[in-house]
């Protein structure tokens, strides 16, 4: 199935033999932003599959879909999580659509000593998500969980490794590591002010987990979140 620029995620089944109606936002999307017309192929995903659809009829109201093909959605071969300190709404919107663009698979919020927002919109989240993941032609929508305690993530030890980022310039870069993209990673973030003390304590003593540097310069959250899910995904697909 080609790419096709004009791309709907729809979160409910379908079945092969249904016309797609899209709902008003959708419809919006569609012919005011894509500048969708009838007769043109339209991709519509769920969280199984991916189908090859062609306008029927569409209008500032109404759009129905034919479908043509389907086929089911591969799972993706990595599997990366972010843990990541809440931040400010602008820089927190930004960070999800980007890192989801890239390639997370969930974001885990943790609330630590220097966490300063604690109120998330996960709606809205969740729907950025969902249009990064339309645009960037990925077909896995990544999830995004409720915040967990700092104490609850240090004790986590399900994934293979867990890699915090640091502010100390003496640490590992991540290029160096050793990862596998058959593996799940974690990437931790700190917040703005960077781990506490204890925390850092916290993190040495984790169980695979591994400080790394991001370079010399201090970024903030969401451009380390951001710039370290970029170098993970282009080491373990093209290392």
């Amino acid at each position: 199935m080609n790419k096709i620029k004009n791309r709907i995620f729809v979160d409910k089944k379908i079945n092969s033999n249904d016309h797609i109606i899209l709902d008003a936002d959708q419809i919006h999307y569609l012919k005011s932003v894509l500048r969708t017309k009838k007769s043109d192929y339209v991709s519509v995903f769920n969280r199984e599959l991916l189908f090859l659809t062609r306008v029927i009829d569409i209008t500032k109201k109404t759009c129905e879909l034919e479908i043509i093909d389907q086929k089911k959605i591969k799972s993706e071969d990595h599997n990366i999580t972010l843990f990541f300190s809440p931040i400010k709404r602008t820089p927190l919107e930004t960070m999800i659509q980007k890192c989801s663009e890239i390639g997370i698979s969930i974001f885990q919020p943790v609330i630590m000593e220097h966490t300063n927002m604690k109120n998330i919109n996960f709606e809205r989240l969740n729907l950025i998500a969902i249009e990064a993941c339309e645009q960037s032609n990925r077909n896995m929508i990544p999830e995004i969980y409720k915040p967990i305690s700092f104490t609850s993530m240090i004790n986590d030890d399900s994934l293979a490794s867990y890699l915090y980022c640091s502010l100390d310039e003496k640490k590992e870069n991540i290029k160096n590591r050793k990862l596998n993209k058959n593996e799940a990673i974690g990437i931790i973030i700190g917040p703005e002010g960077d781990f506490s003390a204890k925390e850092y304590e916290g993190l040495k003593s984790k169980k695979k987990s591994i400080g790394v540097t991001l370079g010399p310069n201090i970024l903030k959250s969401e451009t380390a979140a951001i710039t370290a899910t970029s170098i993970i995904m282009d080491h373990i697909y093209n290392a």
